[in-house]
Parts: C-alpha cells; sequence; structure tokens
C-alpha cells in the first residue's frame, strides 16, 4: 500500500502542475482575441485526443485504486471481527 500512496501524492504534485500551467496560459491570454477557427486545427484535435487518452488511463488507475483500497479495508475489517 506504500507504493500506492507515494504514487497518489506523485499524481497530486502532477496534477498541481497541470493547474498551474493552465493558470499561467488562461492570464497570458486574457485580453487577446481568440482565433474561432482554432479548435477546428488538426494540432487542437490531437491533443483533444491525448487528453482523452490520460482522462481514460486516469479514470481505469483510480477504479483500480479504488477496489484495491476497497478490499484491503474489507480483510482489515474481517481480520478485527
Amino acid at each position: 500500500m506504500r507504493s500506492i500512496r507515494s504514487s497518489l501524492e506523485n499524481l497530486l504534485h502532477a496534477v498541481n502542475n497541470l493547474e498551474q500551467a493552465a493558470e499561467q496560459i488562461e492570464a497570458s491570454q486574457q485580453g487577446h482575441q481568440r482565433d474561432m477557427f482554432l479548435s477546428a486545427s488538426n494540432e487542437n484535435k490531437a491533443t483533444q485526443q491525448q487528453n482523452d487518452a490520460i482522462a481514460q488511463r486516469l479514470d481505469m488507475a483510480i477504479e483500480r485504486v479504488e477496489r484495491l483500497l476497497g478490499e484491503s479495508n474489507l480483510a482489515e475489517t474481517q481480520s478485527a471481527g
């Protein structure tokens, strides 16, 4: 379980870094007119595909950790009772 806890801490750090980067980009874009057709570019489509793949992997990892923690809690409860 120590490796899961360490991985969760690393994930939290990575999410914090991601949020800070997004905030910096948003702040730098304030006041700039956005291109109406920017979302149709191939670069943005590729980025969206990467985002979707990462989100799917995170969802699967979260489900797996929740299952493992649930099994661990069940085992602790049964051994205590």
